[in-house]
Parts: C-alpha cells; structure tokens; sequence
C-alpha cells in the first residue's frame, strides 16, 4: 500500500511518524508518551497543505476538513489518519490532522481544536481523549451548523445536548458487535461447555466492557465463563493474570480479551504453561502482531476492527453532509474474523480491509 501522501492533504505530524503508526495497528489503549517527533503538536496555524496554502484555506471549491484524533505515535490512530488520508485523496478533500500529545492529553487537544475553528473549516471529525473534552470548542462549530464528525470514542450525548452541540454522525466500531464475533469464534474454536476466562481492559471502561458483554451474551448456555479480570489493557499484566487463571482452572480451555496487545500477553502464558494450540485465546483489534500470531499457529482467531476504515468513513461522512445528503446518525464499521485460512490476506492488506470483504456505502 503507497503511503505516499495524497494531494491536498495537510498531516501535522511528521512522515516518520505517520510511518511508525502504519507499522501495525495497536489495541484501542494509546502509548502515553508524546511522539516522539513532537510534532502532533504543532498548531493548525503552521501548517500547509500540498499547495502550499495555509492549513485554514484551500484550493478554490476544494473542501476543508478538520481532523483532531489522539496521538500519532499509537499505530491505531495512525492507521485512522491513513484512511482518512487516502479518503480525502480520492473525493479531493484538503485534509487537515492535528493529535493530542497522548491520551490523557485532553487540554491540549481541546486547545488545537480551538485552533482549528479559528482557522474554520467546512467539517470537523473528532476523536477526542475523553468524552466531553472537545464540547466547548465545538458550540460555535454547532452554532454554525457546521458538520461534527464523531469518530471512535463516543462524546457524551447528554453532555453535548446541554452544551448545544449537535452531532452529525458518529463512527465507529460497535463493541458488543465485535464481542459478539469473539463469542462466536471462540464456540467454533473449543467444545461445547467448556470453560473459558475473559481478561478486560481497564475497570469500567465502555468499549473493554461492552466487548466483553457482547462476547458473554453469546456464549451463554454454550460455554461457561469461570472467570473474569482486568488487566488494565496491558500486555505483561494480562500475561500474569492469565498465568493464576491456568493454574486455578486447569481444564480452561479458552481466553477472551478486548485488547489485541493483552491477546499477546494471554498466548505468552499459554506457550509457557506448554497449552498451545489446547487453550484458544481470542482478542479483539487485529493488530499485525495478532495476525502474524495466528499465521505462526498461536491465537486460532482474532476479531479485526478497522480504524482505517472509521477514518476513511469519516471522511465520507463530512463530503456527504456537505453535498445535503442524509447521513446516518450511526456508522457502525464492519468487523472481521481472521483465522488461519484468511490472516494471510488480511495481513496484506493491513490496515486496510483484505480484498473481497465488503463494506457498505452508508452515504450513496
């Protein structure tokens, strides 16, 4: 896949960077460090696109779209600036990203959203770092019955409604979907009733729970779940808490998780403990670690959620709500179960779709 960038095409973050987050798309938990370029945060002011025209302006008739994600140096939001990248360069859209320094970095995304709207724009897509933080910033966008794009982490629908923000759309991966995936695969994997632990991200955290819920829901009166902890979407640490399960359960016979990392880290434990390929672990992202995993013979599934769709949607999203066509309140992007006999293509196409998995067209 080129990574060439498209004409028209503003990215406030450097190439080495934006290659990085292409190296493999990482689970939905950022790293917390700054890029290590530190250009992410570079205001929207100093930026140009390919024509050489401030990041607020843009070739005649050409359409500006802002886009405020979370930090670049995480490979999952890299992938969703990548599509959204490709999008704009294929519906001729001037792009702009700026990214939060980490995800924890909540004022200092809002501040370069502010930017932005100084700048303005024609459609704003945000990911934001937390679920209200943007809010303020977007009232004068609503105001002027701008297009908001909400992409990946839901904004709080309460929240906006009474601080007069209105949504167009939102984006995304519907978690209890992608658990649900996981459940199915996982009753394909092992033998009816057999035992199985779920390994979560961060305690009460929506998308690790509602994946969770999805993969629960399904495999009820199947399977049985013996066991359930979090991990706090870290590799090592559910790596360990694996290790205490196989030892207090040793008949389990499968793990599920919300995470693409912690999969890694729940297969370590199985490798070690000498039950590969008897103990199933199952995890959602899709990752390229994951997809090679499962090439080598170690995870036998992984469900795949594609940020680099959600950005090219998006993008989608902002040219269709601009040309006053009706665009869904809700995109749901589509998963996909990659074992042994598609993780080859997948991993081709990374982070794209592999070919021949359709994705419907919401905005015809």
């Amino acid at each position: 896949m080129s990574r060439k960038r498209s004409a028209g095409v503003t990215l406030v973050a450097t190439s080495l960077v934006l290659a990085a987050a292409l190296s493999g798309c990482g689970s939905s938990t950022a790293a917390s460090s700054p890029s290590s370029s530190g250009s992410s945060s570079v205001s929207p002011s100093s930026a140009a696109d390919s024509s050489g025209a401030p990041a607020g302006s843009a070739p005649a008739g050409k359409l500006k779209v802002a886009m405020v994600i979370k930090p670049l140096d995480n490979t999952y939001f890299g992938a969703m600036a990548k599509g959204a990248q490709d999008q704009a360069g294929k519906d001729g859209v001037a792009l702009t990203v700026v990214a939060a320094d980490n995800v924890n970095d909540d004022s200092g995304q809002a501040a370069k959203l502010n930017a932005m709207v100084t700048a303005g724009y024609d459609c704003y897509i945000v990911n934001p770092t937390s679920q209200t933080n943007l809010l303020t910033g977007l009232v004068p966008v609503s105001k002027a019955n701008t297009p908001i794009v909400n992409l990946d982490l839901p904004i709080d629908t309460s929240a906006a409604t009474k601080a007069g923000v209105k949504l167009t759309t939102y984006v995304g991966t519907n978690n209890e979907t992608a658990g649900a995936a996981g459940g199915k695969a996982m009753i394909s994997q092992i033998p009816a009733g057999s035992q199985v632990a779920m390994i979560g991200g961060l305690v009460g955290d929506p998308g690790s729970n509602a994946r969770m819920k999805g993969f629960s829901d399904t495999v009820q009166g199947k399977l049985k779940v013996v066991q359930t902890v979090a991990a706090d979407f870290d590799k090592a640490k559910a790596k360990s808490a694996a290790n205490t399960i196989l030892l207090a359960n040793p008949d389990i016979k499968g793990f599920f998780t919300p995470s693409g990392d912690m999969a890694l880290g729940i297969q370590q434990a199985v490798n070690e403990a000498g039950d590969k390929g008897k103990v199933a672990v199952i995890g959602v992202d899709g990752t390229q670690d994951q997809l090679k995993d499962i090439i080598a013979g170690g995870e036998p599934a992984a469900v795949e959620q594609f940020p680099y769709l959600m950005g090219a949607q998006s993008v989608q999203a902002c040219v269709a709500a601009k040309a006053g066509k009706t665009v869904p309140a809700k995109v749901e992007t589509p998963v996909l179960v990659v074992t042994k006999d598609n993780a080859q293509a997948a991993l081709a196409a990374f982070p794209a779709p592999p070919a021949g998995f359709t994705v419907p067209n919401p905005f015809k």
